[in-house]
């Protein structure tokens, strides 16, 4: 990974550690808020939907506040915004994948938890991986097949 690569992976982290553990005086261990929602829905589709509409009132929010300012302000509040939109979307994210029982100190779940917040260009991605990896496994498999099998036809 070159040095711009290690500073966005560091970036993501440092978000994902927040969304899971929250914000001291901001926002409540993820556990937390998940429980609030499925104390009072259940373990259900209900508890994600009222969840996701609460978390998009606060993009609104972050959105409505961070351009208050107007273009004078843009400098500090657009990364300020691009990163609290960041925070909530993959809260928002993770918080699903807690309630569907997914375990989110594994390092599957952290990457389709990122792979979510790329969108479809993380389709992409996999889909080349997987591209990528059939000719790989193609090329070796060919390798071990003896010439001789291979000069019959």
């Amino acid at each position: 990974m070159n040095n711009k690569e290690t500073k966005g992976h560091e970036i993501l982290e440092q978000i994902y550690d927040k969304s899971l553990n929250g914000i001291p005086k901001v926002s409540k261990p993820l556990e937390e808020l998940v429980e609030d929602y499925t104390n009072r829905y259940g373990y259900t589709d209900e508890a994600i939907d009222r969840m996701v509409a609460n978390q998009l009132k606060k993009n609104t929010l972050n959105g409505f506040v961070s351009g208050f300012g107007g273009f004078s302000t843009m400098a500090v509040t657009l990364p300020a915004n691009v990163t609290s939109v960041l925070y909530v979307q993959m809260r928002m994210i993770a918080a699903i994948a807690y309630i569907r029982g997914y375990d989110l100190n594994e390092d599957t779940v952290q990457t389709f938890v990122y792979a979510c917040m790329i969108g479809k260009s993380s389709a992409d991605i996999f889909k080349k991986a997987s591209v990528q990896f059939s000719n790989k496994l193609g090329n070796v498999v060919l390798k071990k097949i003896p010439g001789r099998v291979l000069s019959v036809y």
